[in-house]
């Protein structure tokens, strides 16, 4: 039984109009609460929220009321996680602030403090069976705080994960949330993809990436296998079966996704999938590469070297555009040493 009551998830759910929430959509909530709790992982710590200075039982409680503007938010772990290897991709905390302004202010138990920007994301989430056509323009995205329970509040949304998503100096980092049980859950690649395999991108590559995420048009595992891909230097279906329980072929259906909509490229003869870094530059900065707004197919899966993936390479920080491979900590080049030593190698020694 979660943290939750029943009774207060379909409070949520009749948030939006009591008449779109019906009998049938209740025995839906119920199927959906009864399917996403087998598939969260075993939790780092449970947390107790405040929100605008005061306290509540439960997340969903402070959806419930009607005081609660979410203007500020304050997460604390009663009980964080006692080794530091638990905490495997995420930055620790003891205290996570929200603040009005959208930044957030995470304090260690060394009262060290680490500042950033944060935006929520609904990971997974049941709406009412006519939430979707009541809530009109309204449309699942990156939100503030305050946005996010005004969504939630407007179309009846019940939300059972929630991504929060800290916009540090140099990378960001997501925290995936539980508001069933109120429940701080691990990296979704924590003890399934080996820290060595990540590569740490720019917080503004991170945020193009998050916002697409946020429109909701891809499915969860496509999001997942997604969020894993774009931090790495390329993974194969192998790789990432870990993430889909070893089912092989739920990750070969995420992936197929991500190839149909160009997210991603496949390379046949190694099987990996790279992320195509170009389809996360907005239309504007497309035409500012030089490039055509619509984002073009490729000619050659195997070419990555177009000015706007050589742009988008640049931003993220992280790795080679040629050749794939990590940059040296402190280089400043946009390419690695070795390929620079190519480039810069005489092309022909013919005489004249």
């Amino acid at each position: 039984m979660p943290l939750a009551a029943p009774g207060e998830l379909e409070a949520v759910a009749r948030l939006g109009g009591a008449e779109r929430h019906d009998a049938a959509s209740q025995l839906s909530l119920e199927r959906a609460v009864e399917e996403y709790l087998p598939r969260r992982r075993a939790p780092l710590a449970p947390f107790n929220l405040e929100v605008d200075g005061a306290s509540y039982s439960t997340g969903i409680a402070a959806l419930l009321a009607p005081a609660a503007s979410f203007k500020t938010a304050t997460l604390r772990l009663p009980r964080p996680p006692g080794d530091a290897s638990e905490w495997e991709y995420l930055h620790p905390f003891t205290e996570l602030r929200l603040l009005e302004d959208g930044s957030a202010v995470l304090q260690g138990e060394t009262q060290v403090e680490e500042r950033g920007i944060a935006r929520l994301l609904l990971r997974e989430q049941f709406v009412p069976l006519g939430g979707a056509r009541a809530a009109g323009a309204l449309r699942p995205g990156l939100f503030s705080l305050a946005e996010f329970a005004a969504f939630v509040r407007a179309t009846g949304t019940v939300p059972f994960g929630v991504a929060l998503a800290v916009y540090f100096t140099e990378e960001r980092v997501r925290y995936d949330l539980d508001f069933l049980d109120d429940l701080l859950l691990p990296d979704q690649r924590a003890g399934r993809l080996r820290p060595q395999s990540r590569v740490r991108r720019s917080p503004r590559f991170s945020h193009a990436v998050d916002s697409l995420v946020s429109r909701g048009e891809l499915s969860l595992p496509s999001a997942r296998a997604l969020e894993a891909i774009v931090e790495s230097h390329g993974l194969t279906v192998m790789d990432l079966a870990p993430l889909f329980s070893g089912v092989r072929e739920l990750g070969n259906s995420a992936l197929y996704a991500l190839l149909s909509r160009r997210l991603v490229t496949f390379d046949r003869r190694t099987g990996v999938y790279r992320p195509r870094l170009e389809a996360f530059l907005s239309a504007t900065d497309r035409l500012r590469s030089g490039g055509e707004a619509p984002l073009r197919p490729l000619v050659d899966p195997h070419l990555r070297s177009s000015v706007a993936e050589l742009q988008a390479a640049a931003d993220s920080r992280a790795s080679c555009p040629l050749c794939g491979e990590p940059l040296a900590p402190g280089h400043r080049g946009l390419l690695c040493e070795n390929c620079e030593r190519k480039v810069e190698a005489p092309t022909s020694t013919h005489a004249p």
